[in-house]
């Protein structure tokens, strides 16, 4: 069973454990203040692009998708894959559904500590009796704390990247809880339930145990005001992430193979009329797969040159790098 694939374009997940970057969240803040301003209630999109912010890429089950791409381990197994949205098989998600996940996330932010998870349970408008699960994230400024942090684990974090231009900024680890089975995920409803309506909040929480088998690492790289953005995401499942049409326009991407390595590369310029459809204009990104030797795991990577500022050949450098 996946966790939480309950949610909407967020939490959606073909494999719920990988988390996102939420960086439409401050649109969705805005909309939600003009909310309250004309009365009670709230607006839930919390719509994110998992790191693939230029190309608009989200992770999400709930819709019918073409297959575009894919990449595979050491196996030969499809580990992950890239699918195009139908806009009109959009099951499950209902303005009902975001309001629930908005409000669920604005209570993450306030009540949870960094490195923490929890199962929130949301009264109003929740007529399926969901439960949406949220991540705090740990925030790290210096590569040694981040280092002590990911001990152990097969993960490369350079000081430096791209011919050693870009220098580490800042970086974020984020731990998924423990998969609830459907009997525990079940009576906890229950459970959450109850709380909210006998405490009369209207919502009620659980904390959930984080083992840190699954995570996901989401650091900025910058040199000169340009950045790039890098993320290494850790699961045992496979990753179908779905793209959005809206924000396919002026993106062209390639399947490499590079000394056998299967690579991802994409490149995404602005549309006249639709500069506001992706969350960065311009730029390129790329994609690759790292196996960990024996093991059922692998390390997904993705890298955002915001703004395009390095080559193509740049780019599959810096990705082999990152292989090594």
């Amino acid at each position: 069973m996946n966790r939480d694939n309950d949610r909407d374009l967020r939490q959606l997940f073909h494999n719920a454990r990988l988390p996102e970057t939420d960086l439409t969240r401050p649109v969705m803040k805005k909309l939600l203040e003009s909310k309250a301003e004309k009365g009670r209630g709230t607006l839930n999109y919390r719509v994110s692009v998992f790191v693939l912010v230029g190309m608009l890429l989200t992770v999400s089950s709930a819709f019918a998708a073409v297959h575009l791409y894919s990449l595979t381990n050491h196996h030969g197994d499809i580990v992950y894959e890239e699918k195009q949205i139908d806009p009109a098989d959009r099951d499950g998600n209902t303005l009902e559904n975001q309001l629930r996940s908005l409000k669920s996330g604005q209570l993450a932010d306030r009540l949870l500590k960094e490195g923490e998870a929890a199962a929130f349970y949301i009264a109003e408008g929740n007529p399926d009796r969901k439960i949406d699960i949220e991540r705090a994230p740990l925030h790290f400024k210096t590569l040694s704390t981040l280092r002590e942090q990911l001990k152990g684990q097969p993960i490369q974090l350079m000081d430096t990247v791209a011919g050693q231009k870009y220098k580490f900024e800042s970086a974020r680890v984020t731990y998924l809880p423990d998969e609830l089975s459907d009997e525990e995920r079940s009576k906890l409803t229950d459970q959450l339930e109850k709380q909210a309506t006998e405490s009369g909040k209207g919502y009620a929480m659980q904390p959930l145990r984080v083992s840190g088998d699954h995570w996901s690492l989401f650091s900025v790289y910058e040199h000169g005001g340009k950045q790039l953005l890098v993320q290494a995401t850790k699961s045992d499942e496979k990753t179908v992430v779905q793209q959005s049409s809206a924000g396919s326009e002026g993106v062209k991407k390639e399947k490499l193979n590079v000394d056998g390595t299967e690579l991802l590369y994409g490149e995404y310029t602005a549309v006249p009329g639709k500069e506001t459809s992706r969350e960065i204009a311009t730029g390129k990104g790329i994609s690759f797969i790292y196996p960990i030797p024996d093991s059922k795991f692998y390390i997904w990577y993705h890298i955002e040159d915001v703004g395009g500022h390095l080559s193509k050949q740049e780019l599959i450098d810096l990705a082999l790098a990152y292989l090594k």
